[in-house]
């Protein structure tokens, strides 16, 4: 049904997005590259909060509205190269969730141990820190980009898959004893884990009635931004297309 309803949102898009009307004279080609930059990752981030909506059963007017803002700026050909990346992400996000089927009723319960660092994709030994979430026990125990975790509790830590494992193992609010390398330099940290939601691949659970809700404020704050985009472009982030 929840896959239906994503595919239903997707052709309601595609309508609204294809429908004439006047067109602008802007062509993305004339975007300064961070225009450019910022402009794709917002279309994929919006195309994503869409497909949450789509998931859980929420309707919304997002598409036909933002369509009808930026229409008047841009060319029909733009238009329709951003319906298709917007489209081809939001059926990406959609078969995500469809994948992982996360409830819509009720946030995920905290069910694992969580130390809260970024971990370089591979390091020469055990797992390096790329940074730390602000307010997290890692960050609590000064751990910071650089860190080299080479042991949990004594056992020696291969790389950042091992150590996820190792923490997610473990119950929040366990003591748990880190050998750090920086430069050469040894130290032990001590650390109380954190809790956090995990799926049963490891990956972080999706809080799906707060990502609603944030996308559906999301959405209809760009919609608002968009409306009568030509005649405010000296008030918007959108201004972008008024070039």
């Amino acid at each position: 049904m929840r896959v239906w309803l994503a595919a239903a949102v997707v052709a309601i898009a595609s309508q609204a997005w294809a429908e004439e009307a006047g067109h602008g004279s802007l062509e993305f080609s004339r975007l300064t590259k961070p225009q450019e930059q910022f402009f794709w990752r917002r279309v994929k981030s919006l195309a994503v909060e869409e497909a949450a909506l789509a998931y859980c059963g929420e309707a919304d007017d997002f598409a036909l509205r933002a369509t009808q803002g930026v229409r008047a700026c841009v060319t029909a050909a733009a238009l329709e190269q951003a319906q298709s990346v917007f489209k081809a992400e939001m059926k990406k996000a959609a078969e995500s969730l469809a994948a992982r089927k996360p409830s819509c009723r009720a946030a995920p319960k905290p069910n694992r141990g969580w130390l809260g660092v970024e971990l370089a994709a591979s390091s020469a030994e055990g797992a390096e820190v790329a940074g730390t979430v602000a307010d997290s026990p890692a960050a609590g125990a000064g751990l910071k980009a650089g860190d080299v975790i080479s042991a949990v509790n004594g056992d020696a830590v291969a790389g950042p898959k091992e150590l996820s494992a190792r923490i997610r193992a473990l119950a929040p609010g366990a003591a748990v004893r880190l050998e750090v390398k920086h430069d050469g330099a040894a130290r032990e940290a001590s650390v109380k884990l954190g809790a956090m939601a995990f799926d049963a691949d490891g990956s972080v659970a999706l809080d799906m009635p707060a990502l609603v809700a944030e996308s559906r404020e999301d959405l209809k704050r760009v919609a608002d931004e968009v409306t009568d985009l030509c005649a405010k472009c000296k008030t918007t982030v959108w201004a972008l297309f008024c070039r």
